[in-house]
């Protein structure tokens, strides 16, 4: 489109020039006189014609109106054109992005696509999880999608309304993370989310240690305070560098493997049999390292270890192998 904006001016110019210099020549009359009749010509005002205009002059004439006429038709549907493509691109866009939501189930919603949102929406979808970002501004969905080098379902809003939560799929979510900076911005659209999907499990960051408080009453599981955590790995880094070493691996290591939180359903073929009936680690290649039970937490887990329906199995392995085991746990 810019393509054909630029066509016209030069098309607009070269008329003009054309005129201009077509009647200096032709009749000798001054430039100025020659690019005014030029102009009147060309947007067909309707000036009386100079009694002296020679049969040449005449025939510029003409062609200046046919030119004139056509670049206004040209300039119309460049414009036009502009317009509608623009809405109707508009229009696919937003139904394609409303079908792929609306698809979505027990799928992950990341609030905020800045620069802490942008890796947590990288380490989910190197999960393979599904999932959708909200935030209020086009410029930074389209540096996450620079960011993750590919497409993927968003919603541009306020994440504190429900019509955008809900645009989200907030009621068949599984889990939202409020990656905000601005604490009460994130206590509101936690409030909200919980107002519409109770059981949904909300993870959210926090700034100041003070809104902690807040945000736990507002009905976040889980609250992170970025600059303690940060504090805590720099110290531990420098205290046991090789121990950090090794839990890096885990998490951002070049073997992809991860430590991830696996729920068992009450319907589930793995549950109430053992661990060595499962044999996880052959059958999916991951280890069991602990099983959260209500309040309790089983650490190294044995083989005559039962598992139990809604038992929370930390589990170790690498990132493909998870698609195994989850396949295992809802299938047999």
């Amino acid at each position: 489109m810019k393509r054909n904006i630029i066509i016209l001016i030069l098309m607009i110019a070269f008329v003009f020039v054309f005129g201009t210099v077509a009647f200096h020549l032709i009749e000798s009359w001054s430039l100025f006189d020659s690019f005014f009749f030029t102009l009147i010509t060309v947007s067909t005002v309707g000036y009386s014609i100079p009694e002296n205009l020679s049969q040449a002059g005449k025939v510029i004439a003409s062609i200046l109106i046919s030119a004139g006429v056509t670049i206004v038709l040209y300039g119309f549907t460049s414009v036009t054109s502009m317009i509608v493509e623009g809405h109707i691109g508009e229009y696919f866009k937003s139904r394609r992005m409303r079908k792929m939501i609306d698809r979505l189930k027990d799928h992950f919603i990341v609030v905020g696509a800045g620069r802490t949102g942008r890796h947590t929406t990288l380490e989910i979808m190197k999960a393979k999880r599904p999932f959708v970002v909200i935030d209020q501004s086009e410029e930074a969905i389209a540096r996450l999608k620079d960011f993750l080098g590919e497409e993927f379902p968003y919603v541009v809003g306020d994440a504190a309304e429900e019509e955008i939560l809900i645009k989200a799929g907030v009621e068949r979510a599984r889990s939202l993370v409020v990656t905000l900076p601005d604490d009460a911005k994130s206590t509101f659209v936690v409030l909200t989310a919980k107002s519409l999907n109770p059981n949904l499990e909300i993870v959210s960051r926090v700034s100041d240690m003070k809104a902690l408080s807040k945000l736990v009453y507002a009905g976040a599981d889980k609250v992170i305070a970025t600059s303690e955590l940060a504090g805590t790995r720099l110290a531990q880094m420098a205290l046991n560098p090789t121990t950090i070493s090794f839990l890096d691996i885990l998490s951002f290591g070049e073997e992809s493997f991860r430590v991830e939180e696996v729920v068992i359903p009450p319907n589930s073929p793995v549950a109430n049999k053992t661990l060595g009936e499962i044999n996880l680690a052959k059958r999916a290649g991951t280890i069991v390292i602990a099983i959260r039970r209500g309040g309790e937490v089983i650490f190294n887990p044995t083989g005559d270890t039962k598992i139990l329906p809604e038992d929370r199995l930390m589990v170790v392995g690498k990132s493909d192998h998870f698609e195994k085991l989850h396949r295992l746990i809802e299938e047999g």
